[in-house]
């Protein structure tokens, strides 16, 4: 078991999930953490469909180093030669092989056909020097005879590792079992699965081929890939550890992996993610909250510090009002005045403070918006109010001016906590994004106008992360 390796495909599979298009800043920066995580290898793309996917793919493998680096390839010498470039030490090479393939994309073309394209490719792929996994997809819609027959071809050509694909994710996991089973007894090499998770089993048929004797299966960071994506990295990465002893995973690294993969996505991160969710060491039942604080382990077989968070205790004191939170009814509501001295880390401060939004003004909000009015220039008598903070969720800051154009007010706003912090002076009209977990304050400087802050909770001080 000590030889199962999780193959990293966010870079290659990642780019197939919509919204995500990652430059080549961005996929320096993610192979990097992804090798201090302990992934075993890393797909970085596929050279062969352009001369700009290729130049990346160059500097890609140039700027990560001490790590297995695999370029994904068509079955044809064009793209193995274009992968030569890169100096990876893996090619990937693919084909499918079931009718429903031969139909949709190799028309008028024969399984002998697609077999020695197979063959030509892998024996070039050698030649040049590269290790080559051979995956077969769509594997779960192929019959074990032609399974065997171009997997034979593969070995024979000098594959390194057969890779089965449950490109459409309809394996049941008793299913991929026996697979990778048949895989394992008839190829004398290395068996991987790429598994995706169109009916939410992808974790479950990774667990069921590692019992069958895989020894790699891909994975991307929060799942992400076609449709609705592949084998989580972090959970899956959890399971190795907990399940087969394979320790060298860098869980305090999950969080920036996956608050990254967010941003440049554009999308949140449901709080019930398993490890990866803001609430997933919150405990909120009073009898779990009564057991925890004696012994964490009544309800906690994973402890929160080993991915950098802590334990939450919040008492659910919600009551069963006479309220539809269900309807889509229109309804106006009235904003109201309050200090901040309510916020954790805020104190009341200058000027006048609106709650325009949050669970207090719609119980069905998720979002919480505050205005802070200043209306007059305080610039001899303001003192600071807010201390370095950050959040479990994004949010942002927006400063106004009362002038036409939105200029008058002056502010600083400050990223990071103590000595590591950087304080940039901001004049009106700004926006400030603030990605979740980045610690940071504001401070009026002089000037007239408004300050808005939009925090996607819609409980703010349930949104603060304990310092």
């Amino acid at each position: 078991m000590s030889k199962i390796q999780i193959l990293d495909t966010t870079l290659r599979e990642g780019e197939q999930f919509r919204g995500v298009c990652f430059s080549i800043e961005e996929k320096i920066f993610l192979a990097n953490r992804l090798k201090d995580f302990g992934v075993g290898i890393i797909e970085i793309g596929q050279p062969g469909i352009s001369e700009f996917e290729k130049q990346n793919c160059i500097k890609i493998a140039s700027a990560v180093r001490d790590i297995d680096i695999l370029v994904h390839s068509r079955a044809n010498t064009d793209d193995v030669v274009a992968a030569r470039a890169t100096n990876a030490t893996w090619i990937g090479i693919w084909a499918s092989f079931n009718d429903i393939s031969l139909n949709s994309k190799f028309s008028n073309k024969s399984r002998e056909w697609i077999k020695d394209e197979v063959t030509k490719s892998i024996k070039l792929a050698k030649e040049l020097g590269f290790k080559v996994r051979f995956s077969i997809e769509d594997a779960s819609r192929t019959s074990f005879e032609h399974i065997y027959d171009l997997g034979t071809a593969a070995v024979t050509a000098g594959a390194n590792r057969i890779s089965l694909a449950d490109t459409v994710g309809i394996w049941h996991p008793r299913k991929c079992y026996e697979a990778v089973k048949f895989a394992k007894e008839k190829f004398s090499c290395e068996i991987e699965v790429h598994l995706h998770n169109d009916l939410g089993l992808a974790h479950a048929n990774a667990i069921s081929a590692i019992d069958a004797g895989a020894a790699v299966v891909d994975a991307s960071v929060l799942g992400i890939g076609e449709r609705s994506g592949i084998c989580d990295l972090v959970p899956l990465a959890k399971s190795l550890d907990t399940f087969y002893g394979i320790k060298n995973f860098d869980f305090r690294l999950s969080d920036e992996l996956s608050g990254a993969i967010s941003r440049i996505g554009a999308f949140d991160i449901e709080p019930h993610h398993p490890l990866l969710g803001r609430n997933v060491f919150t405990h909120v039942s009073k009898y779990h909250i009564n057991a925890v604080e004696k012994d964490h382990e009544a309800y906690e077989a994973i402890n929160p510090i080993d991915f950098g968070r802590s334990r939450n205790i919040m008492v659910n004191t919600l009551d069963r009002k006479n309220i539809n939170r269900v309807n889509n009814n229109f309804e106006v509501k009235i904003p109201f005045v309050r200090g901040a001295s309510e916020l954790l880390h805020h104190r009341d401060g200058v000027g006048t403070r609106w709650v325009h939004m949050d669970n207090r003004v719609d119980i069905r909000s998720h979002i919480y918006i505050i205005e802070r009015i200043f209306d007059k220039d305080y610039i001899n008598s303001y003192q600071p109010h807010v201390d370095s903070h950050a959040h479990n969720c994004d949010s942002t800051f927006v400063f106004m001016g009362n002038n036409t154009d939105g200029t008058g007010l002056k502010v600083s706003v400050t990223f990071g906590h103590g000595e590591d912090s950087i304080t940039q002076i901001v004049d009106s009209p700004a926006s400030v994004y603030i990605p979740m977990g980045v610690y940071h304050s504001y401070a009026y400087i002089s000037g007239i106008g408004r300050f808005l802050n939009f925090v996607l909770s819609p409980n703010y001080n349930d949104s603060i992360i304990n310092q």
